[in-house]
């Protein structure tokens, strides 16, 4: 409240000092339309979500979406499918990076760098987003929360990789796995937290998406829950691998790596 001669003035203020946390950390350029992988392929998701974190992050990974001009979304996730994403594999020697499968994140993030260096951009790093030995699932809720919010503080949308199980004949297996471009964490959770909200940007269709990434409160890939290896992504809009699901199987989505500016 502050008080001038004669009247008085009620102002609402949103103050954060030095070193406070904003309430979300977000993409830069919202306003922005995703690309969508099915413009070109089903296939494409990683070429696409590569190109979401370029159009929604800061004006110098944005000029990396719209170089060359002229070029129509699906002509650019092309120019990447068949263009650096063709090279040899260096986690799969012998083979293109990009292939039928899609693309794993270590070639990705080959992909990424190679795309940005001729423009003095810094390298993209990546990170699987396993539990580690001795940690608990409170503490890795909070890394996995502070990579994205590192990467979108730099202005580089993370790209996530997740990926679904199904337990089958007694053994959990992967199915299938996906990207999407993280656009929105929240600027700080209590350590007593076992989800936070995110929103994404699902390269399949080119959608916007809500969800949860949360601590899986039932065993998944061992006995004791504690030690589950993965947190899990309660994307209810994301249908990767639905669709190979069989009727009773028990599956999760779960989070496993994360590709960005950490």
């Amino acid at each position: 409240m502050i008080r001038f001669p004669g009247r008085l003035l009620l102002l609402s203020l949103s103050l954060c000092f030095p070193g406070c946390a904003p309430d979300f950390y977000q993409a830069e350029n919202l306003s922005a339309k995703p690309f969508n992988q099915l413009d070109l392929a089903g296939n494409a998701c990683g070429p696409a979500a590569l190109l979401n974190s370029y159009r929604f992050g800061k004006p110098q990974w944005r000029k990396l979406s719209e170089t060359p001009p002229g070029l129509s979304d699906r002509q650019r996730i092309r120019s990447i499918a068949r263009g650096p994403a063709m090279r040899e594999s260096s986690s799969l020697p012998g083979r293109a990076r990009w292939s039928r499968n899609g693309i794993n994140l270590s070639d990705l993030r080959d992909v990424a760098n190679e795309i940005a260096q001729p423009h003095m951009l810094p390298a993209i790093s990546e990170e699987t987003l396993f539990l580690n030995a001795g940690e608990s699932q409170g503490a890795f809720l909070l890394r996995v929360r502070s990579r994205l919010v590192r990467s979108l503080g730099t202005g580089f949308p993370p790209v996530l990789s997740i990926r679904r199980f199904v337990k089958r004949n007694g053994q959990w297996i992967a199915i299938q796995g996906h990207f999407v471009t993280i656009t929105s964490v929240p600027g700080a959770i209590a350590s007593s937290q076992t989800s936070f909200p995110v929103k994404y940007i699902d390269p399949w269709g080119g959608n916007f998406g809500e969800g949860i990434i949360q601590i899986n409160g039932n065993s998944f890939m061992g006995n004791d829950p504690a030690k589950n290896p993965n947190l899990q992504a309660a994307f209810p809009r994301t249908v990767v691998g639905k669709r190979l699901v069989r009727r009773d199987e028990e599956t999760v989505l779960a989070v496993s790596a994360v590709l960005g500016r950490f």
